[in-house]
């Protein structure tokens, strides 16, 4: 599409590269919801329609949703309207940390397009290839986790509507109009609007935590990768070795200097929305084994899978960068630092010292994002529903 080739289009902080153009699908969606937060002439006031638009047609929906439970006796159409309370409670609180943030993003962005790729490229370019190849796979793994939900009630509700029966998309949230020509049509394609809205904005800030995080780690193995010296040869003098083992350690510490900025400019903008995706996976995760309990829809199921898709991005990526700080500390002690001149091991010492500190990615209340927190928040999930299915019982 031609749309997708301009890069007049995009607008972003800095230069145009490669790594705007692998980002373009979410680039697109983000100006087409009106958060390009990266376009550098972005604020509240020249998108601000879109956002009044935006906010009268969640509380439409909240108030559609509260008409419903007026008259719901079903357990499971219950659950799901409450569902549909906490993921729009979720996403209004994301959505505000994230542009309040939006500077901090910026700089994160402009550091990733720029010295984060210029080391890997400086490593290899193949390398640096296959990295944005995988961050395409990456865009697309994310987009069809939250498609699948999307399409799932998208598909339902047009297949009643062409076949002549008139349902909600979501059945637990009225339309709060006739269900006639043209009010069904209209509050159709307002609650569309409402569930892409919703699904695209998630989807899309995720995304981003993905993808810094995954070429920070990529950006960790090339600065490894550069610490490995060849040893002294034949015909290469002591003082010319020494100055190659001084040169490339200068090179790693600059490196690394420069990539730690990059995770402590990410990891401080994403504290607070790291976290969001571990209370709302506790809650979603109980909200369907509940309604699940009782019936199973398999429309609402699908709801699963942007959550599971979310809480693993953001542990796997928490385990893998929590690693980076245990590799970077084995390649500093299998440097031949012991050839150094007395001086240049000074400055070796003051480095390995640093890489001694605690190197973890942390939500604001200082949970850590791993494998074993992801475990703990399915674990809790679990439990809840347990204990509410039995005092049901």
């Amino acid at each position: 599409m031609k749309i997708f080739s301009s890069q007049g289009y995009f607008k972003t902080i800095g230069e145009w590269n490669d790594f705007d153009k692998v980002m373009r699908l979410p680039l697109f969606v983000q100006e087409l919801l009106g958060q390009n937060i990266l376009d550098p002439t972005w604020n509240l006031r020249t998108r601000m329609r879109k956002q009044i638009f935006f906010i009268i047609l969640i509380t439409y929906v909240m108030i559609g949703t509260r008409e419903f439970l007026k008259d719901a006796t079903d357990i499971t159409e219950i659950g799901e309207a409450y569902y549909t309370f906490q993921i729009t409670f979720f996403f209004a609180v994301k959505y505000l940390l994230f542009i309040n943030s939006r500077e901090t993003f910026k700089k994160s962005y402009l550091l990733a397009k720029t010295s984060v790729l210029d080391i890997i490229r400086a490593d290899s370019v193949e390398k640096l290839e296959k990295m944005l190849a995988k961050v395409k796979i990456v865009v697309k793994i994310m987009f069809t986790g939250v498609l699948c939900p999307v399409m799932m009630y998208l598909v339902v509700a047009f297949w009643h509507y062409f076949t002549g029966t008139r349902v909600t998309l979501s059945k637990t949230t009225s339309i709060l109009m006739p269900m006639t020509t043209p009010y069904y049509e209209i509050g159709l394609i307002l609650h569309t609007i409402y569930l892409v809205k919703m699904a695209f904005t998630y989807c899309v800030i995720d995304l981003w935590f993905a993808v810094l995080m995954f070429s920070f780690c990529v950006a960790s193995d090339s600065v490894v990768n550069r610490l490995k010296v060849d040893r002294k040869g034949s015909d290469e003098t002591d003082e010319e070795y020494m100055d190659r083992l001084n040169n490339t350690l200068r090179v790693f510490y600059k490196n690394h200097a420069m990539l730690m900025e990059f995770f402590n400019i990410t990891s401080y903008m994403f504290k607070w929305p790291a976290l969001i995706p571990l209370v709302s996976a506790l809650f979603a995760l109980c909200s369907i084994l509940l309604c699940m309990s009782e019936q199973i829809q398999w429309m609402f199921l699908s709801n699963l899978v942007p959550v599971l898709v979310e809480i693993f991005a953001y542990n796997i990526l928490g385990e893998q960068i929590n690693s980076k700080g245990i590799q970077f500390y084995r390649a500093l002690l299998e440097f031949d630092w012991a050839s150094m001149r007395l001086r240049d091991k000074k400055n070796y010492l003051i480095i390995i010292s640093y890489m001694n500190k605690d190197f973890k990615m942390k939500t604001a209340l200082g949970t850590e994002l791993s494998l074993v927190t992801l475990t703990s928040v399915l674990k809790s999930g679990y439990q809840v529903f347990a204990m509410i299915n039995t005092m049901e019982t």
